[in-house]
């Protein structure tokens, strides 16, 4: 799952945004099978949308649907697929962790399972710093790749004294970090590393020692990935840990209803969930109604993605917690900024 695919999802709102999500079986192309289990979502779709819509905004958005199973089903799947469509925006997402296969229509498209996936993937960035040349690279589990154009690499004008190169670099490199963070990997000498440690908010989970102006791609892979490993295999447990920081410091949330009102007050720093929970629900004077018709026009299939999506859109993160880890917290807890 690619970030920035999933903050440009994030920013559409648009009704009726579908999203259909469907596993997949690994492989060449798109199994028949699974083939035929999107399009029987394509017609869930078209049902659902038969009355809710004009008539030629349902075929629009139906047709688009078939029209992106059709272009996934000669390219190589992984183990779940996420079609995303509204009348102003469309997308193709694969995903490496299964998901429950449904059908979502809402105001926003429905990323809770892309969120999780994004969290598992960990896409991260490389910086690699010497006192001639900066690089960046960005990566997943599989591979690194460098980013290059007008503003990267940097490399070190003949006039420039060290103070000033490592200024500029400080500069760049906290510009892409507030334009998009990811979980950082800094590679290099000690003296460039420790300039850019010092700076606020860039909080590198981890460093490389060593010149690395030259080495490859696959190499930095090798380095840095024990490290990103390391930093998901606690992400969890961060977040626990942070849960009961915050009950010690008033900051804590706990509970659905409680953490929606605090989510739409932008008050949520940091939102954890149970990875399987799901509820589906009116929203009556900003206040939830359980229902069971979840294909009324006016439910919400899965709030909890409604709920995800409101955090991450007011600079909030939202992690995944295995089942039953939230039992003292009713399946969703919340820190707070204040």
């Amino acid at each position: 799952m690619n970030r920035a695919l999933l903050a440009d999802l994030q920013r559409q709102i648009c009704y009726p945004s579908v999203t259909v999500l469907q596993n997949t079986r690994p492989g060449d192309a798109l199994h028949a099978d699974d083939a035929a289990s999107l399009i029987h979502l394509a017609d869930i779709v078209d049902n659902r949308l038969d009355g809710d819509v004009a008539d030629e905004t349902r075929r629009a958005i139906t047709a688009t649907i078939v029209e992106l199973i059709g272009r996934a089903s000669s390219e190589s799947p992984t183990r779940a697929l996420a079609i995303c469509v509204s009348p102003q925006h469309q997308a193709i997402v694969r995903l490496g962790r299964e998901v429950r296969s449904r059908v979502i229509i809402d105001d926003t498209f429905a990323t809770r399972d892309m969120v999780a996936d994004a969290n598992r993937t960990a896409s991260y960035r490389v910086i690699t710093v010497s006192d001639r040349k900066a690089r960046v690279l960005l990566g997943d589990r599989t591979r690194l790749v460098e980013e290059r154009g007008a503003e990267w690499p940097l490399l070190k004008d003949d006039d420039q004294n060290l103070a000033q190169w490592s200024r500029a670099v400080s500069h760049a490199v906290q510009a892409i970090h507030r334009e998009f963070p990811l979980p950082l990997v800094v590679a290099g000498v000690d003296r460039s590393v420790r300039e850019l440690l010092k700076l606020d908010g860039l909080e590198p989970i981890g460093t490389v020692p060593g010149n690395h102006d030259r080495t490859g791609w696959s190499d930095l892979h090798h380095l840095a990935w024990p490290l990103i490993v390391d930093w998901l295999r606690t992400d969890a447990e961060r977040a626990r840990t942070s849960l009961g920081v915050a009950r010690d410091q008033h900051r804590y949330a706990g509970g659905l209803d409680e953490v929606w009102d605090l989510a739409h007050e932008g008050r949520v720093e940091l939102l954890v969930v149970e990875d399987d929970y799901e509820v589906a629900a009116r929203v009556r004077d900003g206040r939830l109604e359980p229902a069971k018709d979840t294909w009324s026009p006016d439910v919400i299939d899965d709030v909890i993605d409604e709920l995800i999506e409101t955090v991450l859109s007011k600079g909030g993160r939202a992690v995944m917690v295995p089942s039953g880890d939230l039992a003292d917290s009713d399946r969703v807890g919340a820190v707070l900024r204040y």
